[in-house]
């Protein structure tokens, strides 16, 4: 079986293609796997780092205001097809997967019209502009929320929820603290706003790395001994397992892979989310009790720093609020996606 699998942009929607990958290959080991991308966006670093191949397509996004760069994002689209026809016609593809994104629209839908089997994976239960687009089009649509369900034909749709590669799944605590070289006593505090950085929450991705890594050194040492900035991470999987808080944005990676590990959390949602799907996406931790929710425009240092210094000292809330977020997870959405994806090939 050959599987094109369009996955680029931002890290929600490269990681589910990852790990929708490795389930394929976990599942089928004879089973070829090429990623599909674009030069402008994370998987060019991110894909090969996973042992992928990765091809690209001449696509880039959308301004929200009419600019110049529309001009170029609309010639992207007629090349991403003339691109997408030609790695169709190369590969021969058995199936072809996107996960949301610029990436995905030309190379889905030329797979569609070539009769090729096809499905999409929509993380948020406010669907993205391409999936919405590919909704008719393809062949299977898998959802992580129920409620995006009401966007595509039902027929078609089913409730995956996020795959989370096996790391998420196989933490051992201990032994990440270990090589964190945190003692017992001491408390870690993660904050991450996923893979592009968040400014409200004095957070850093790589085009603020440099500022913020500058202002914490101006600051000097910390009360606690030990901040460290990072630009980006490729072992989330590490920091959260090791971590006794998060601070996070909500986009539907970041929620399915704090409810995977089990980590108590202050979700503080992305305003300008389409659909606001991003306070959604951290109600299904907050709202049963296993996270903290702070809306964008609520936040302030100072509440920030109380809530943060209320759930440290609280360690009976933290391991409340941890098995709270874990029985929130879909733990088999790989398995989901992967017995769908069985039953196209039968067809």
């Amino acid at each position: 079986m050959k599987v094109l699998i369009a996955a680029g942009g931002t890290g929600g929607h490269i990681y589910p293609g990852l790990a929708i990958a490795e389930k394929i290959k976990s599942k089928n080991p004879g089973a070829e796997i090429i990623f599909i991308g674009s030069m402008v966006g994370m998987e060019k670093n991110i894909i090969p780092q996973h042992g992928y191949p990765i091809e690209y397509i001449r696509v880039r996004g959308f301004e929200r205001k009419a600019s110049w760069e529309t001009l170029a994002a609309i010639k992207g689209i007629f090349d991403g097809l003339n691109d997408s026809k030609k790695i169709i016609k190369k590969h021969q593809p058995d199936l072809v997967i996107g996960t949301g994104g610029f990436t995905a629209g030309p190379l889905l839908l030329i797979a569609s019209r070539r009769k090729i089997k096809t499905m999409i994976h929509e993380q948020n239960a406010y669907p993205g502009k391409t999936n919405l687009m590919l909704g008719n089009r393809v062949d299977r649509i898998a959802i992580s929320f129920k409620e995006a369900e009401q966007y595509f034909p039902q027929e078609r749709t089913f409730l995956a929820g996020n795959p989370v590669r096996s790391e998420y799944h196989q933490i051992d605590r201990s032994e990440l603290r270990k090589n964190l070289n945190l003692s017992d006593s001491q408390k870690m505090v993660l904050i991450m706003g996923g893979s592009q950085g968040a400014g409200s929450i004095n957070l850093t991705g790589k085009e603020q790395y440099e500022s913020i890594k500058r202002e914490v050194e101006n600051l000097g040492r910390s009360p606690s001994g030990h901040v460290i900035v990072d630009a980006y991470s490729n072992e989330v999987h590490r920091l959260l397992g090791a971590a006794d808080l998060v601070i996070s944005r909500s986009g539907a990676m970041s929620v399915a892979e704090i409810q995977a590990v089990g980590v108590a959390s202050i979700l503080v949602p992305y305003p300008m989310a389409a659909g606001n799907h991003q306070e959604f996406n951290a109600r299904v931790i907050t709202d049963p009790g296993g996270g903290v929710l702070i809306k964008d425009q609520d936040l302030t240092g100072a509440l920030l720093i109380q809530t943060v210094e209320s759930l440290l000292e609280d360690d009976e809330r933290r391991q409340n609020m941890s098995q709270i977020a874990k029985k929130q997870s879909i733990i088999n959405a790989g398995d989901r996606i992967y017995d769908e994806i069985n039953k196209l090939m039968e067809n």
